[in-house]
């Protein structure tokens, strides 16, 4: 490329990378940009707490939407187009903290990061993990987080009705590969094999329109620990392995139980 034409170039970019470097926005402006409408949508997710505690367990899996738009969940963290969350009852008791919900469902907690980051620039308090200080957010994760609260339009709120948590496994030599038995499950090796008793969850789960805050319906999801559970030949974190089966399940159930009550939900996965 001849000299005059690469100089002509590089003027021409310029310009564009320095418009890019003050494109950013820090933390407080963020804030500032969501504060309002953000609190104003808070506000109307505290007032369906009680209603939420008081309405009768879900005798049918029907949730009725009309006169909105459809509904749209994120498993996945992605923003586009999401328009619902989900949340534990015991997330609304504060809503700039996370309530004791063990085995938390990866998708829940959006409602808590809104409050907290507004009250404390920081994720949310976590009462399952207490041991654990909170980090701060970055001014795009809380614009990204923000974003969801403004455009929230469905709540779905999760009651437990039952749960069991998968005990600590124990080593066997009653089991085989081919006999792990019917309740707990492990690796064998050798004639030998980790049994447990498996983790059970018993939900259903409370549909809400944020803006008019009527109830929708809701639906029912149970969830249970694998027969057998595959770990590590070593074995070394056999308790984390089981945990860790017993998460997915609950929310994989979670995300069935949701596709058959909305039928066509888009749920980015």
């Amino acid at each position: 490329m001849p000299l005059r034409t690469a100089r002509f170039f590089l003027f021409l970019l310029a310009p564009a990378f320095a418009a890019g470097c003050f494109l950013g926005k820090d933390l407080k402006e963020v804030l500032a940009e969501h504060r309002a409408p953000v609190e104003a949508k808070l506000a109307k997710v505290k007032a369906l707490k009680e209603q939420a505690r008081a309405l009768p367990a879900v005798s049918s899996d029907v949730v009725h939407v009309a006169g909105g738009p459809a509904p749209v969940l994120s498993f996945s963290g992605g923003t586009v187009g999401v328009n619902a969350a989900i949340a534990y009852l015991e997330d609304l008791d504060n809503l700039a903290e996370l309530g004791n919900v063990p085995y938390r469902a990866a998708a829940t907690g959006t409602i808590n990061r809104c409050a907290s980051v507004l009250a404390t620039h920081r994720e949310p308090y976590d009462a399952a993990h207490p041991q654990l200080s909170p980090p701060s957010m970055s001014s795009y994760r809380a614009d990204d987080v923000l974003e969801l609260c403004e455009a929230l339009r469905y709540l779905l709120v999760v009651r437990s009705l039952a749960f069991v948590e998968p005990s600590d496994p124990r080593t066997s030599t009653t089991c085989s590969p081919f006999d792990a038995g019917v309740e707990d499950g492990g690796a064998a090796d050798a004639g030998t094999c980790h049994r447990f008793g498996g983790g059970y969850l018993k939900a259903d789960v409370l549909v809400f329109d944020v803006e008019s805050g009527r109830h929708l319906g809701g639906f029912a999801f149970v969830a249970e620990s694998s027969a057998m559970v595959d770990v590590t030949d070593d074995g070394a974190n056999v308790k984390g392995e089981i945990a860790g089966n017993f998460h997915r399940n609950i929310e994989e159930a979670l995300k069935t139980a949701a596709r058959k009550a909305l039928p066509g939900l888009p749920i980015e996965d």
